[in-house]
């Protein structure tokens, strides 16, 4: 395996070695000119403390555009599975500890807009690549300003700046079945601008049962109709279908990774059972910006989601209507104290939601017998002050704080033997102060250290309090935790070397853990909390500009890196089945590293190579069961060319897993039976064509 391993990484990086020797010019773009908004900063990246990285639109699109994997994967210590297209798990810092599916303990906004549940769940899955223009992460506890998730914050924005009116196609297909296209019009108004998308993409899958059909449209735009005055409306629906195939054992694994999930006498396989998601969302909302003064001034957001949820699995059907809305207010006040240039935030973020939840038994793919009946009700909110003091002599310091407030009201209506007793039950958390505090220093023009600590909550999703066995567990309490981290980032060597390198250290307390349900006849997962973790990691982001604006052939060619150390823990963890303390915490990949290298000629031919490799992965709390540790090759190469000024294409192919690796993108951990493998695809293909026209 090291062997493979090393001759991948020499085929990735000899390239570089030979490209290297070309003379190159100095590279213009610094850090400086990265602007995040993480933190309510809206600054330089380089003034920013934290563990921040902004992913932009090309590497968003670097690959295929079927999927977010790619782009997410880049940035260090982030780590995007998909167990079957379109099935996501997120995991920062190892958040997904506690997630058998989709993404929990990270907050998501869209548009400033909350696309996390009050749940605390995020149907990432019900957006497209081409709502995603670009991606601020923010790593580790985001509480001080965004409320509940230890792992982090994405900041989503979904329209990238423009400045004239153009009309975009963009249409693929690729192996198994998979095609896309998407439309968008942008329209330059006066005081303003409106955006229009329409995408679509389906796909059967690499495996039985892993069809994938989504279809999004996207309405957003703005307008300055008062001096001081502007307001923003973003609409946003999602039709999403796709199948589960379900984890196999080692055996079924090797035998055939492209089948599902067999059946057994205690449960249908995930063909029968058509196992899979069906699941419809829109999403309205408005921002209003008002400069109140000239240091003083508001933003405001307002909220709905309404969506139908329907999923079939081997054991049951469940069926949800679901509602949720709020809304978000942030004053912003800077001042001059001194020599000190203040800024201060504060307000408040309000979200609830109402669900009427239906779980029933599944015969063949249909919904059969009523076993419970639910009405959900949540709701939570926060109240945040942030501080910001550019300190003489290139000192930044920031200090906030928020308290936060989380209710569930569950009144289950109609119950079945063996399914609980119906009645309103209540859960109300603790109220939570959660502060964080974080200071940065320029030690050169081009260079910022930088350190920060912190403390994160994260309450137990519904999903975890109230599982599909029926059972209601008001037992359960919220994740704590605390965070210290420090860094440094910045460029040297004239601007060609870009990197950000962070060291920390994560305790934390009630970790909230999945367990796979021991009644064969309930195969799912229950939760509890379970003593603490001790999470030490390392990562670096860093990139080299081997060629930027020589005149000859080759333009640009640039050399890219992200490597995640992660030594992650139980430091207290007692269950029926033992005592786990001191072992190596499930799911985390010790090291992965993720390195390519791209690059741009003057004809207009570009094109990247990507090299991923996953360490192996604990799969079991007693630690006797490991996954393999793979490499993932990658590679896309396209021609861009410009027609009569007006009209821009980009054609491009691309294979996906170039070595032709058996691996899993994903695991069950913990899984009952053994069936914790995912099988991904094995080498495939795509070829893809955009056409954009500038209409003046």
């Amino acid at each position: 395996m090291l062997k493979k391993y090393s001759f991948s990484l020499l085929f990735v990086i000899s390239p570089v070695l030979v490209l290297a020797q070309v003379q190159i010019d100095t590279l213009n773009a610094q850090l400086d000119d990265i602007v995040v908004v993480g933190y309510e900063g809206n600054r330089s990246l380089l003034e920013t403390p934290g563990s921040i990285s902004y992913v932009n639109p090309q590497t968003i699109s670097a690959f295929d555009n079927s999927s977010l994997v790619y782009g997410l994967n880049t940035v260090a210590g982030v780590r995007m599975e998909e167990r079957a297209p379109g099935s996501y798990r997120l995991s920062i810092r190892g958040s997904s500890l506690r997630s058998p599916f989709g993404v929990r303990n990270v907050k998501v906004y869209w548009n400033s807009i909350p696309f996390t549940e009050p749940t605390g769940s995020t149907f990432l899955n019900l957006l497209d690549t081409f709502n995603m223009q670009s991606v601020e992460v923010i790593k580790g506890p985001g509480g001080s300003l965004y409320g509940a998730g230890n792992g982090g914050v994405l900041l989503i924005n979904s329209t990238a700046p423009f400045t004239n009116d153009h009309i975009t196609a963009h249409s693929g297909i690729g192996s198994f079945g998979t095609y896309w296209y998407n439309l968008s019009y942008d329209d330059k108004l006066e005081n303003g601008s409106l955006s229009f998308k329409q995408m679509e993409v389906s796909s059967d899958g690499y495996r039985d049962q892993s069809f994938l059909n989504r279809k999004t449209y996207e309405i957003s735009g703005g307008t300055e109709y008062a001096s001081g005055r502007r307001i923003e409306a973003n609409i946003f629906y999602s039709e999403l279908n796709y199948g589960i195939p379900g984890g196999l054992n080692q055996t079924q694994f090797e035998n055939d990774p492209t089948q599902a999930r067999p059946g057994n006498p205690f449960a249908l396989g995930s063909v029968e059972a058509n196992s899979s998601i069906k699941h419809e969302s829109l999403l309205i909302g408005l921002t209003h910006k008002f400069q109140i003064t000239e240091n003083f001034s508001n933003e405001a957001s307002a909220w709905g989601t309404f969506s139908d949820f329907e999923n079939p699995f081997n054991f049951d059907y469940k069926i949800d209507s679901r509602k949720s809305g709020g809304i978000r207010s942030n004053y912003i006040y800077s001042t001059v104290i001194g020599e000190v240039d203040a800024k201060i935030n504060f307000g408040t973020e309000m979200q609830a939601s109402s669900y009427a939840a239906r779980n029933f038994q599944n015969n063949f793919g249909n919904p059969d017998t009523l076993n419970f009946d639910d009405e959900l009700k949540v709701q939570s909110s926060l109240f945040f002050l942030n501080t910001q003091f550019d300190l003489p002599n290139d000192w930044y310091l920031t200090a906030g704080a928020s308290i936060n407030y989380m209710e569930y009201d569950i009144n289950r209506l109609v119950a079945s033997d063996g399914f609980g007793e119906t009645g309103l039950v209540e859960k109300n958390f603790d109220p939570q102060i959660i502060p964080r505090i974080g200071i940065a220093k320029r030690v050169t023009p081009h260079i910022t250290a930088h350190a920060s600590a912190g403390l994160g909550f994260s309450p137990p999703t519904i999903e975890e309090i109230r599982t599909n066995e029926g059972s209601i567990n008001l037992n359960l309490e919220a994740e704590t935790g605390s965070n210290f981290e420090t860094g440094i980032r910045g460029n040297t060597f004239k601007g060609k070397l870009g990197f950000d390198a962070v060291i920390f250290l994560f305790q934390l307390n009630e970790s909230i853990i999945q367990q796979a349900n021991p009644d064969p006849n309930r195969d799912t997962f229950v939760f509890r909390n379970a003593g603490k973790t001790d999470q030490k990691g390392f990562e670096l982001n860093a990139n080299y500009l081997l060629i930027d604006g020589y005149s000859g052939f080759l333009e640009r060619v640039q050399l890219n890196l992200a490597y995640t150390y992660h030594n992650f823990e139980f430091e207290e963890y007692n269950t029926s089945d033992g005592d786990f303390s001191g072992n190596a915490m499930t799911g985390i990949p010790p090291h992965s590293l993720f390195t390519s290298i791209n690059f741009e000629t003057e004809p207009g031919v570009y094109g990247n190579l990507s090299f991923n490799f996953t360490d192996e992965i604990p799969l079991r709390d007693d630690n006797s069961v490991y996954s393999d540790s793979y490499q993932l090759v990658q590679t896309k190469i396209g021609y861009r060319a410009t027609f009569f000024q007006r009209v821009e294409t980009d054609i491009y192919a691309g294979i996906d897993n170039l070595l032709d690796e058996r691996y899993s993108l994903g695991y069950d951990i913990n899984a009952f039976g053994g069936r914790y493998f995912q099988p991904a695809p094995e080498r495939n293909w795509f070829v893809g064509i955009k056409v954009s026209y500038a209409i003046d």
